[in-house]
């Protein structure tokens, strides 16, 4: 996938570089810590290092200059960031876009812009925070024409976008394993022939995607108390006929009718062992 920096989110509105790495920069390097570079490109336009960041400073000043020193979070990422913010692909040099068209965003003319490219492309741009680019979803109109563009400004979405699209794209294991690896759920012990290989269809992946969904955003305690999830703990002889590779003490909850999903606790992650889609495991067969 080619996704184009967009440059429009950086108009001087930051008032302090401090406040730029808080409240820009930190979240920009999570976004673009989630794209894998072997399979997709970051684009840029050519004088993006112009962009101003406060009405002072351009982004080039913060990432190059002395600036930099007093913040860990750009020395520890600066080469990368001057990698990906700097150097080539530059999108100039294979022009999706032309004057020909008409291209606006909130009204205003943004031809010349990554925006307006990344509707001729695939549709996906990064963003800095910034008041006019706070949605997921952004809308350019071509020639009166709505283009819907994917905006990148939070970590995790990136992983949703071509889930969403195409789901050939990505498997529904690699799917859930990006979008809940910073959550409370983890599949990194799944077991390959009683985890995702059992699910057969989009329908499956829809119901338990809302259910990990669910989970990923209560407490503890709320999980404890939900009648939808149905936490309990797993029966000891059971356990131990079906869980014989670890020594973890298994717990369950509720997916959907009597689907479970099966794992264990360790701290505040929810380790996932495997689904159980014939209710084989809750009545001990």
């Amino acid at each position: 996938m080619e996704i184009l920096i967009n440059e429009l989110s950086l108009s001087g509105q930051f008032n302090s570089v401090e406040h730029f790495v808080m409240a820009g920069l930190k979240p920009f390097i999570k976004v673009i810590n989630d794209i894998d570079y072997q399979y997709h490109s970051l684009y840029k336009k050519s004088d993006f290092f112009q962009s101003k960041v406060t009405q002072q400073y351009t982004i080039h000043d913060i990432i190059i200059g002395t600036t930099s020193r007093q913040y860990d979070e750009i020395r520890k990422f600066k080469s990368q960031l001057m990698m990906k913010l700097f150097d080539n692909p530059y999108w100039e040099n294979n022009r999706k876009h032309f004057s020909n068209n008409v291209y606006l965003y909130n009204g205003k003319d943004i031809y010349d812009s990554s925006l307006a490219e990344a509707s001729e492309r695939d549709k996906i741009i990064v963003s800095f925070c910034h008041n006019d680019f706070q949605s997921e979803q952004l809308s350019v109109y071509k020639d009166n024409a709505e283009i819907k563009i994917d905006n990148l400004i939070k970590q995790g979405f990136f992983t949703q976008i071509p889930y969403d699209r195409c789901r050939c794209f990505i498997s529904f294991e690699n799917y859930c394993r990006e979008k809940f690896k910073n959550s409370n759920l983890n599949f990194d012990n799944i077991d390959k022939k009683e985890g995702f290989s059992l699910i057969k269809t989009k329908e499956e992946e829809g119901i338990l995607c809302e259910k990990f969904d669910t989970f990923s955003k209560l407490t503890w305690e709320e999980i404890r108390a939900s009648k939808g999830l149905e936490y309990r703990k797993y029966d000891y002889d059971y356990e131990k006929k079906h869980f014989k590779n670890t020594n973890e003490k298994i717990d369950y909850f509720k997916l959907s009718g009597k689907d479970r999903c099966y794992g264990y606790r360790k701290d505040d992650v929810f380790f996932v062992l495997g689904f159980d889609f014939e209710h084989r495991k809750s009545e001990g067969k």
